[in-house]
C-alpha cells in the first residue's frame, strides 16, 4: 500500500509540475479581451481612421467618481502628443503597432496575465515617463486598461460618434 502511494504522489507532483510549465509558458492575456485575432488598419472609405493620444501632467483639480481613489483632472499641461492610426481594435494594438519602428517609444506591461498596462514611456529627447500611475481617459471618462479601450467603440463601426478620437495619459494622475 506506501508503493502505491508514493508513485500516486510522485504522479500528482509531476502533474502540478507540468501544469505549471505551461501557464508559464503561456504568452499573453489569459481569457477574452477586446483585442482582434487579426488586426488590421481601420479605413473608411478608403481613408485611414486615427485618434490622438496625449501624455499630459497633472491637471489643475483632483477628482473623484465615486471609486477608491481620487483622480487628477485631464486639463494638465501637454508633454506630447502624437496621431495614432487605428489598427486593430483596441488602444493596446494600435499603439504597440505606431511605437513598433519609432525613436520615441510608449511601452505595455502584462498584468495579472489580465490586461496590458501603460508602462514606460522615451520621448526622442531622452526624457522617461514611468506610467504605471498614469490615470487613462477615453474621450473624457475613466479607461481601465489598453486591451480593454476599444477604438470604435461598442456600435463597432467605423466612423461612427462613439469612435474613440482622444486618449488622455495623465503623468501620476492617481492619487492614493
Amino acid at each position: 500500500m506506501k508503493r502505491k502511494s508514493i508513485i500516486n504522489i510522485i504522479i500528482i507532483s509531476l502533474a502540478v509540475v507540468v501544469i505549471l510549465f505551461v501557464f508559464a509558458a503561456c504568452d499573453g492575456v489569459w481569457g477574452k479581451d477586446k483585442t482582434s485575432s487579426d488586426p488590421e488598419y481601420v479605413t473608411l472609405n478608403g481613408e485611414q481612421l486615427y485618434f490622438t493620444l496625449e501624455l499630459r501632467e497633472e491637471g489643475s483639480s483632483f477628482e473623484s467618481e465615486g471609486g477608491r481613489y481620487d483622480h487628477s483632472s485631464i486639463d494638465g499641461d501637454i508633454i506630447c502628443s502624437w496621431k495614432i492610426p487605428m489598427y486593430g481594435a483596441t488602444v493596446y494594438e494600435a499603439v504597440s503597432k505606431f511605437f513598433e519602428d519609432r525613436d520615441d517609444s510608449i511601452s505595455f506591461r502584462l498584468a495579472e496575465h489580465r490586461y496590458y498596462m501603460f508602462s514606460k514611456c522615451v520621448l526622442t529627447d531622452g526624457r522617461e515617463y514611468d506610467l504605471e500611475t498614469v490615470y487613462i481617459s477615453a474621450d473624457g471618462k475613466y479607461a481601465k486598461c489598453a486591451n480593454f479601450i476599444e477604438l470604435l467603440g461598442e456600435d463597432n463601426i467605423a466612423g461612427t460618434v462613439d469612435d474613440l478620437d482622444t486618449l488622455v495619459l495623465v503623468y501620476k494622475g492617481w492619487l492614493s
